[in-house]
């Protein structure tokens, strides 16, 4: 009797095992194939016909920003406005609009009676270019007189209306880009040199000045400029090219090379993103390479392998 139900017993043992062996094969078995529904395989006559390209996921720098409007305005540190210190007549002026001048150039001759027939030289008091003319030769002038604005080019202001929602994000020395319609496909760089303190009434927004070099003299004071502000940045986060993503009901998924031919769909949380650049922070590793250009074609195909299996 004994020995009866101790052969039952290890009957019973060898049956739950093997019943736990099914279940662990069954298993594999069902993720093996999930992996392998996740997995699109081109062949050579695919590849010919299709262009993939990929890029590895590497770590680097994200900014946030905020836009705003803005206008070019010219550098006031750096313009001067020209009048005579004495009462008379202006006899002559040597320079005209858009003359560029040295600080100390003689720029026009008053005559004052005061100086008992001696003209009084009115000079530049900075480098920089006659940017206004307010006189003519033969004008009687006097201290209040404005006869010209010198002003230097070459260092611009831009003035960004910032809304009064963003106006805690802006500090000294953020940097800042910038574009214009006369140039498009160019953009500008500067940093901001100064925060105003007060939200105007009617638009509330809050200026805030930013120093710009135009050495190249593209940049004319009056512009309108769309200007894009970094007010942070999130260093060393996992970055991709958002041409990688592609959308798969509710979920942003990529394609990361396995090989050259074979390409695993993964599933991706996103962080930041910005300028054509987005942070992953599940889903793919340092150094895998994503698909970019080709990644729409790596979807239908998946999607057509899907149909036909049904």
């Amino acid at each position: 009797m004994k020995r009866y139900q101790f052969s039952l017993a290890i009957s019973s043992i060898a049956i739950a095992v093997a019943f736990i062996g099914c279940g662990k094969k069954h298993e594999e078995e069902t993720q093996q194939t999930k992996a392998d529904q996740n997995v699109v395989t081109l062949t050579k006559e695919n590849l010919e016909h299709v262009e993939i390209k990929t890029e590895p996921a590497e770590l680097g720098n994200l900014a946030t920003t905020l836009k705003a409007p803005g206008r070019v305005s010219a550098n006031a540190n750096k313009t001067a406005r020209i009048s005579s210190t004495l009462e008379g007549r202006l006899v002559t002026l040597h320079v005209d609009l858009n003359d560029r001048v040295k600080r100390g150039d003689v720029l026009a001759l008053v005559e004052a009676p005061e100086l008992l027939g001696k003209q009084l030289e009115l000079k530049a008091p900075i480098d920089g270019v006659i940017v206004e003319r307010k006189s003519t030769a033969g004008e009687q002038v006097d201290k209040a007189k404005e006869i010209f604005t010198i002003s230097d080019p070459t260092q611009l202001w831009v003035i960004a209306e910032i809304k009064e929602r963003d106006a805690g994000a802006m500090r000294v020395g953020q940097e800042a880009t910038f574009k214009v319609l006369s140039y498009p496909g160019e953009q500008f760089h500067g940093k901001i040199v100064r925060v105003g303190n007060e939200i105007e009434r009617e638009s509330r927004t809050l200026e805030a000045r930013i120093e710009v070099d135009n050495g190249e003299g593209h940049l004319k004071p009056g512009m309108f400029a769309d200007v894009e502000i970094t007010t942070d940045v999130l260093r060393d986060a996992l970055i991709i090219s958002d041409a990688a993503l592609q959308t798969e009901e509710d979920n942003q998924i990529v394609f990361v090379a396995l090989d050259t031919n074979k390409f695993e769909k993964r599933v991706v949380k996103l962080g930041l993103e910005h300028q054509g650049r987005v942070q992953i922070l599940e889903g793919v590793k340092k150094g895998e390479r994503v698909v970019t250009d080709g990644s729409f074609i790596l979807k239908s195909e998946m999607l057509k392998g899907e149909m036909e299996a049904d």
